[in-house]
């Protein structure tokens, strides 16, 4: 009996240290769970941050594609379709295309000649059509043939001269030689236009020049100036827009412009660089002797396509009985003019652009 308590008791404290060793691994466990739990969440908030990262920088790359690529020139947005190329005439794609890649002739003048202003008369905002003129007993057409941007070459503006007397040369007040050439113009019978700087659309990107006349002058600062290009060159008998896009489509500016030349009995006719062009209703109203231009001569420099125009210009008057078309001092304008000038005048007569201009009853 003692024996057998013996062996209870003993088996007893084996059970007690083996409950006991039990425990403690079991407290080993808890205490190990939690770092095990705590290591998963620390892989999970770097898989996360990581994620968080990659969005942002996919949204930044996005709105940075959509601000460069998905607005338009003014900043307003606009959808994302396949670009569809306008509808070009096979013509208008060849003169675009020469346009780009041929660069003007300069003037042989260490001067550098401005350029002018390009309208493409093929386009939808050509000169439009316009009542005849008034009747005269000769019904030969009259042409008015003005060349512009004269002034750093005495050399052309005086071959040009050569061609025909009756040819009208206007020119810049800024250019270097272009008191000597009024002079020397004027002295053959020439008649003499100022060729006026004023403000295009694509100012000042687009520079009209010294001398020119700007939308932000005040009408004093404007007047002023206008008066100082005005003197700069003798002899001038009228006055026709350099560029001038912007100013020309501006009444109150035109308005300020006009008071002077009906104060000095000066004529103006509109080069038409815009479709915009408030010029006639200015000279109507202030009673100036106005025309506008018909036909540019020279927008691409090469004979064949000055040929073209020079026809286009014959049409013009013969429908019309008058045209008035604007060149520039090019080789290839003056070559062109040199070769078809007896051409010409069998069929149309050259007059001073003076004698085209009219004084509106309506």
């Amino acid at each position: 009996m003692a024996a057998k308590k013996k062996q209870t008791a003993k088996t007893a404290k084996t059970a007690k240290k083996t409950v006991k060793r039990s425990t403690k691994k079991t407290k080993k466990i808890k205490k190990a769970r939690p770092k095990k739990k705590t290591s998963i969440t620390n892989e999970l908030k770097k898989i996360a941050t990581g994620i968080a990262i990659l969005v942002g920088v996919v949204v930044v790359t996005v709105m940075g594609v959509d601000h460069f690529f998905g607005r338009d020139n003014s900043g307003n947005k606009v959808a994302v379709t396949r670009p569809v190329a306008p509808e070009i005439s096979e013509t208008s794609q060849v003169a675009v295309k020469k346009r780009i890649s041929k660069k003007p002739e300069a003037v042989t003048h260490p001067a550098q000649r401005p350029v002018f202003e390009v309208f493409d008369d093929t386009a939808h905002h050509a000169v439009p059509e316009r009542k005849p003129k008034t009747v005269v007993k000769d019904l030969t057409p009259r042409v008015a043939i003005i060349i512009d941007d004269i002034g750093f070459d005495k050399k052309i503006s005086s071959a040009l001269a050569d061609l025909d007397r009756n040819i009208t040369l206007s020119i810049l007040p800024g250019a270097p030689h272009a008191k000597a050439i009024a002079a020397s113009l004027h002295g053959r019978g020439v008649e003499i236009m100022l060729h006026l700087p004023m403000e295009p659309m694509e100012y000042p990107k687009v520079n009209p020049g010294p001398g020119a006349l700007l939308s932000t002058m005040t009408p004093d600062e404007l007047l002023e100036q206008l008066r100082k290009d005005l003197s700069a060159i003798p002899h001038v008998r009228g006055v026709n827009n350099h560029m001038g896009s912007r100013i020309t489509s501006l009444s109150p500016q035109m308005n300020q412009i006009f008071t002077v030349l009906k104060q000095r009995d000066l004529f103006f006719i509109d080069s038409m660089t815009s479709k915009n062009s408030l010029c006639k209703q200015s000279a109507r109203l202030f009673q100036i002797p106005f025309a506008q231009r018909d036909v540019f001569l020279d927008n691409i420099q090469e004979p064949a396509y000055i040929k073209k125009q020079l026809e286009q210009l014959v049409r013009v008057a013969r429908r019309h009985g008058t045209a008035i078309g604007i060149g520039h001092p090019y080789k290839a304008t003056y070559a062109t003019l040199k070769s078809e000038m007896a051409r010409l005048k069998s069929r149309i007569k050259i007059v001073p652009a003076s004698t085209l201009v009219e004084i509106s009853k309506g």
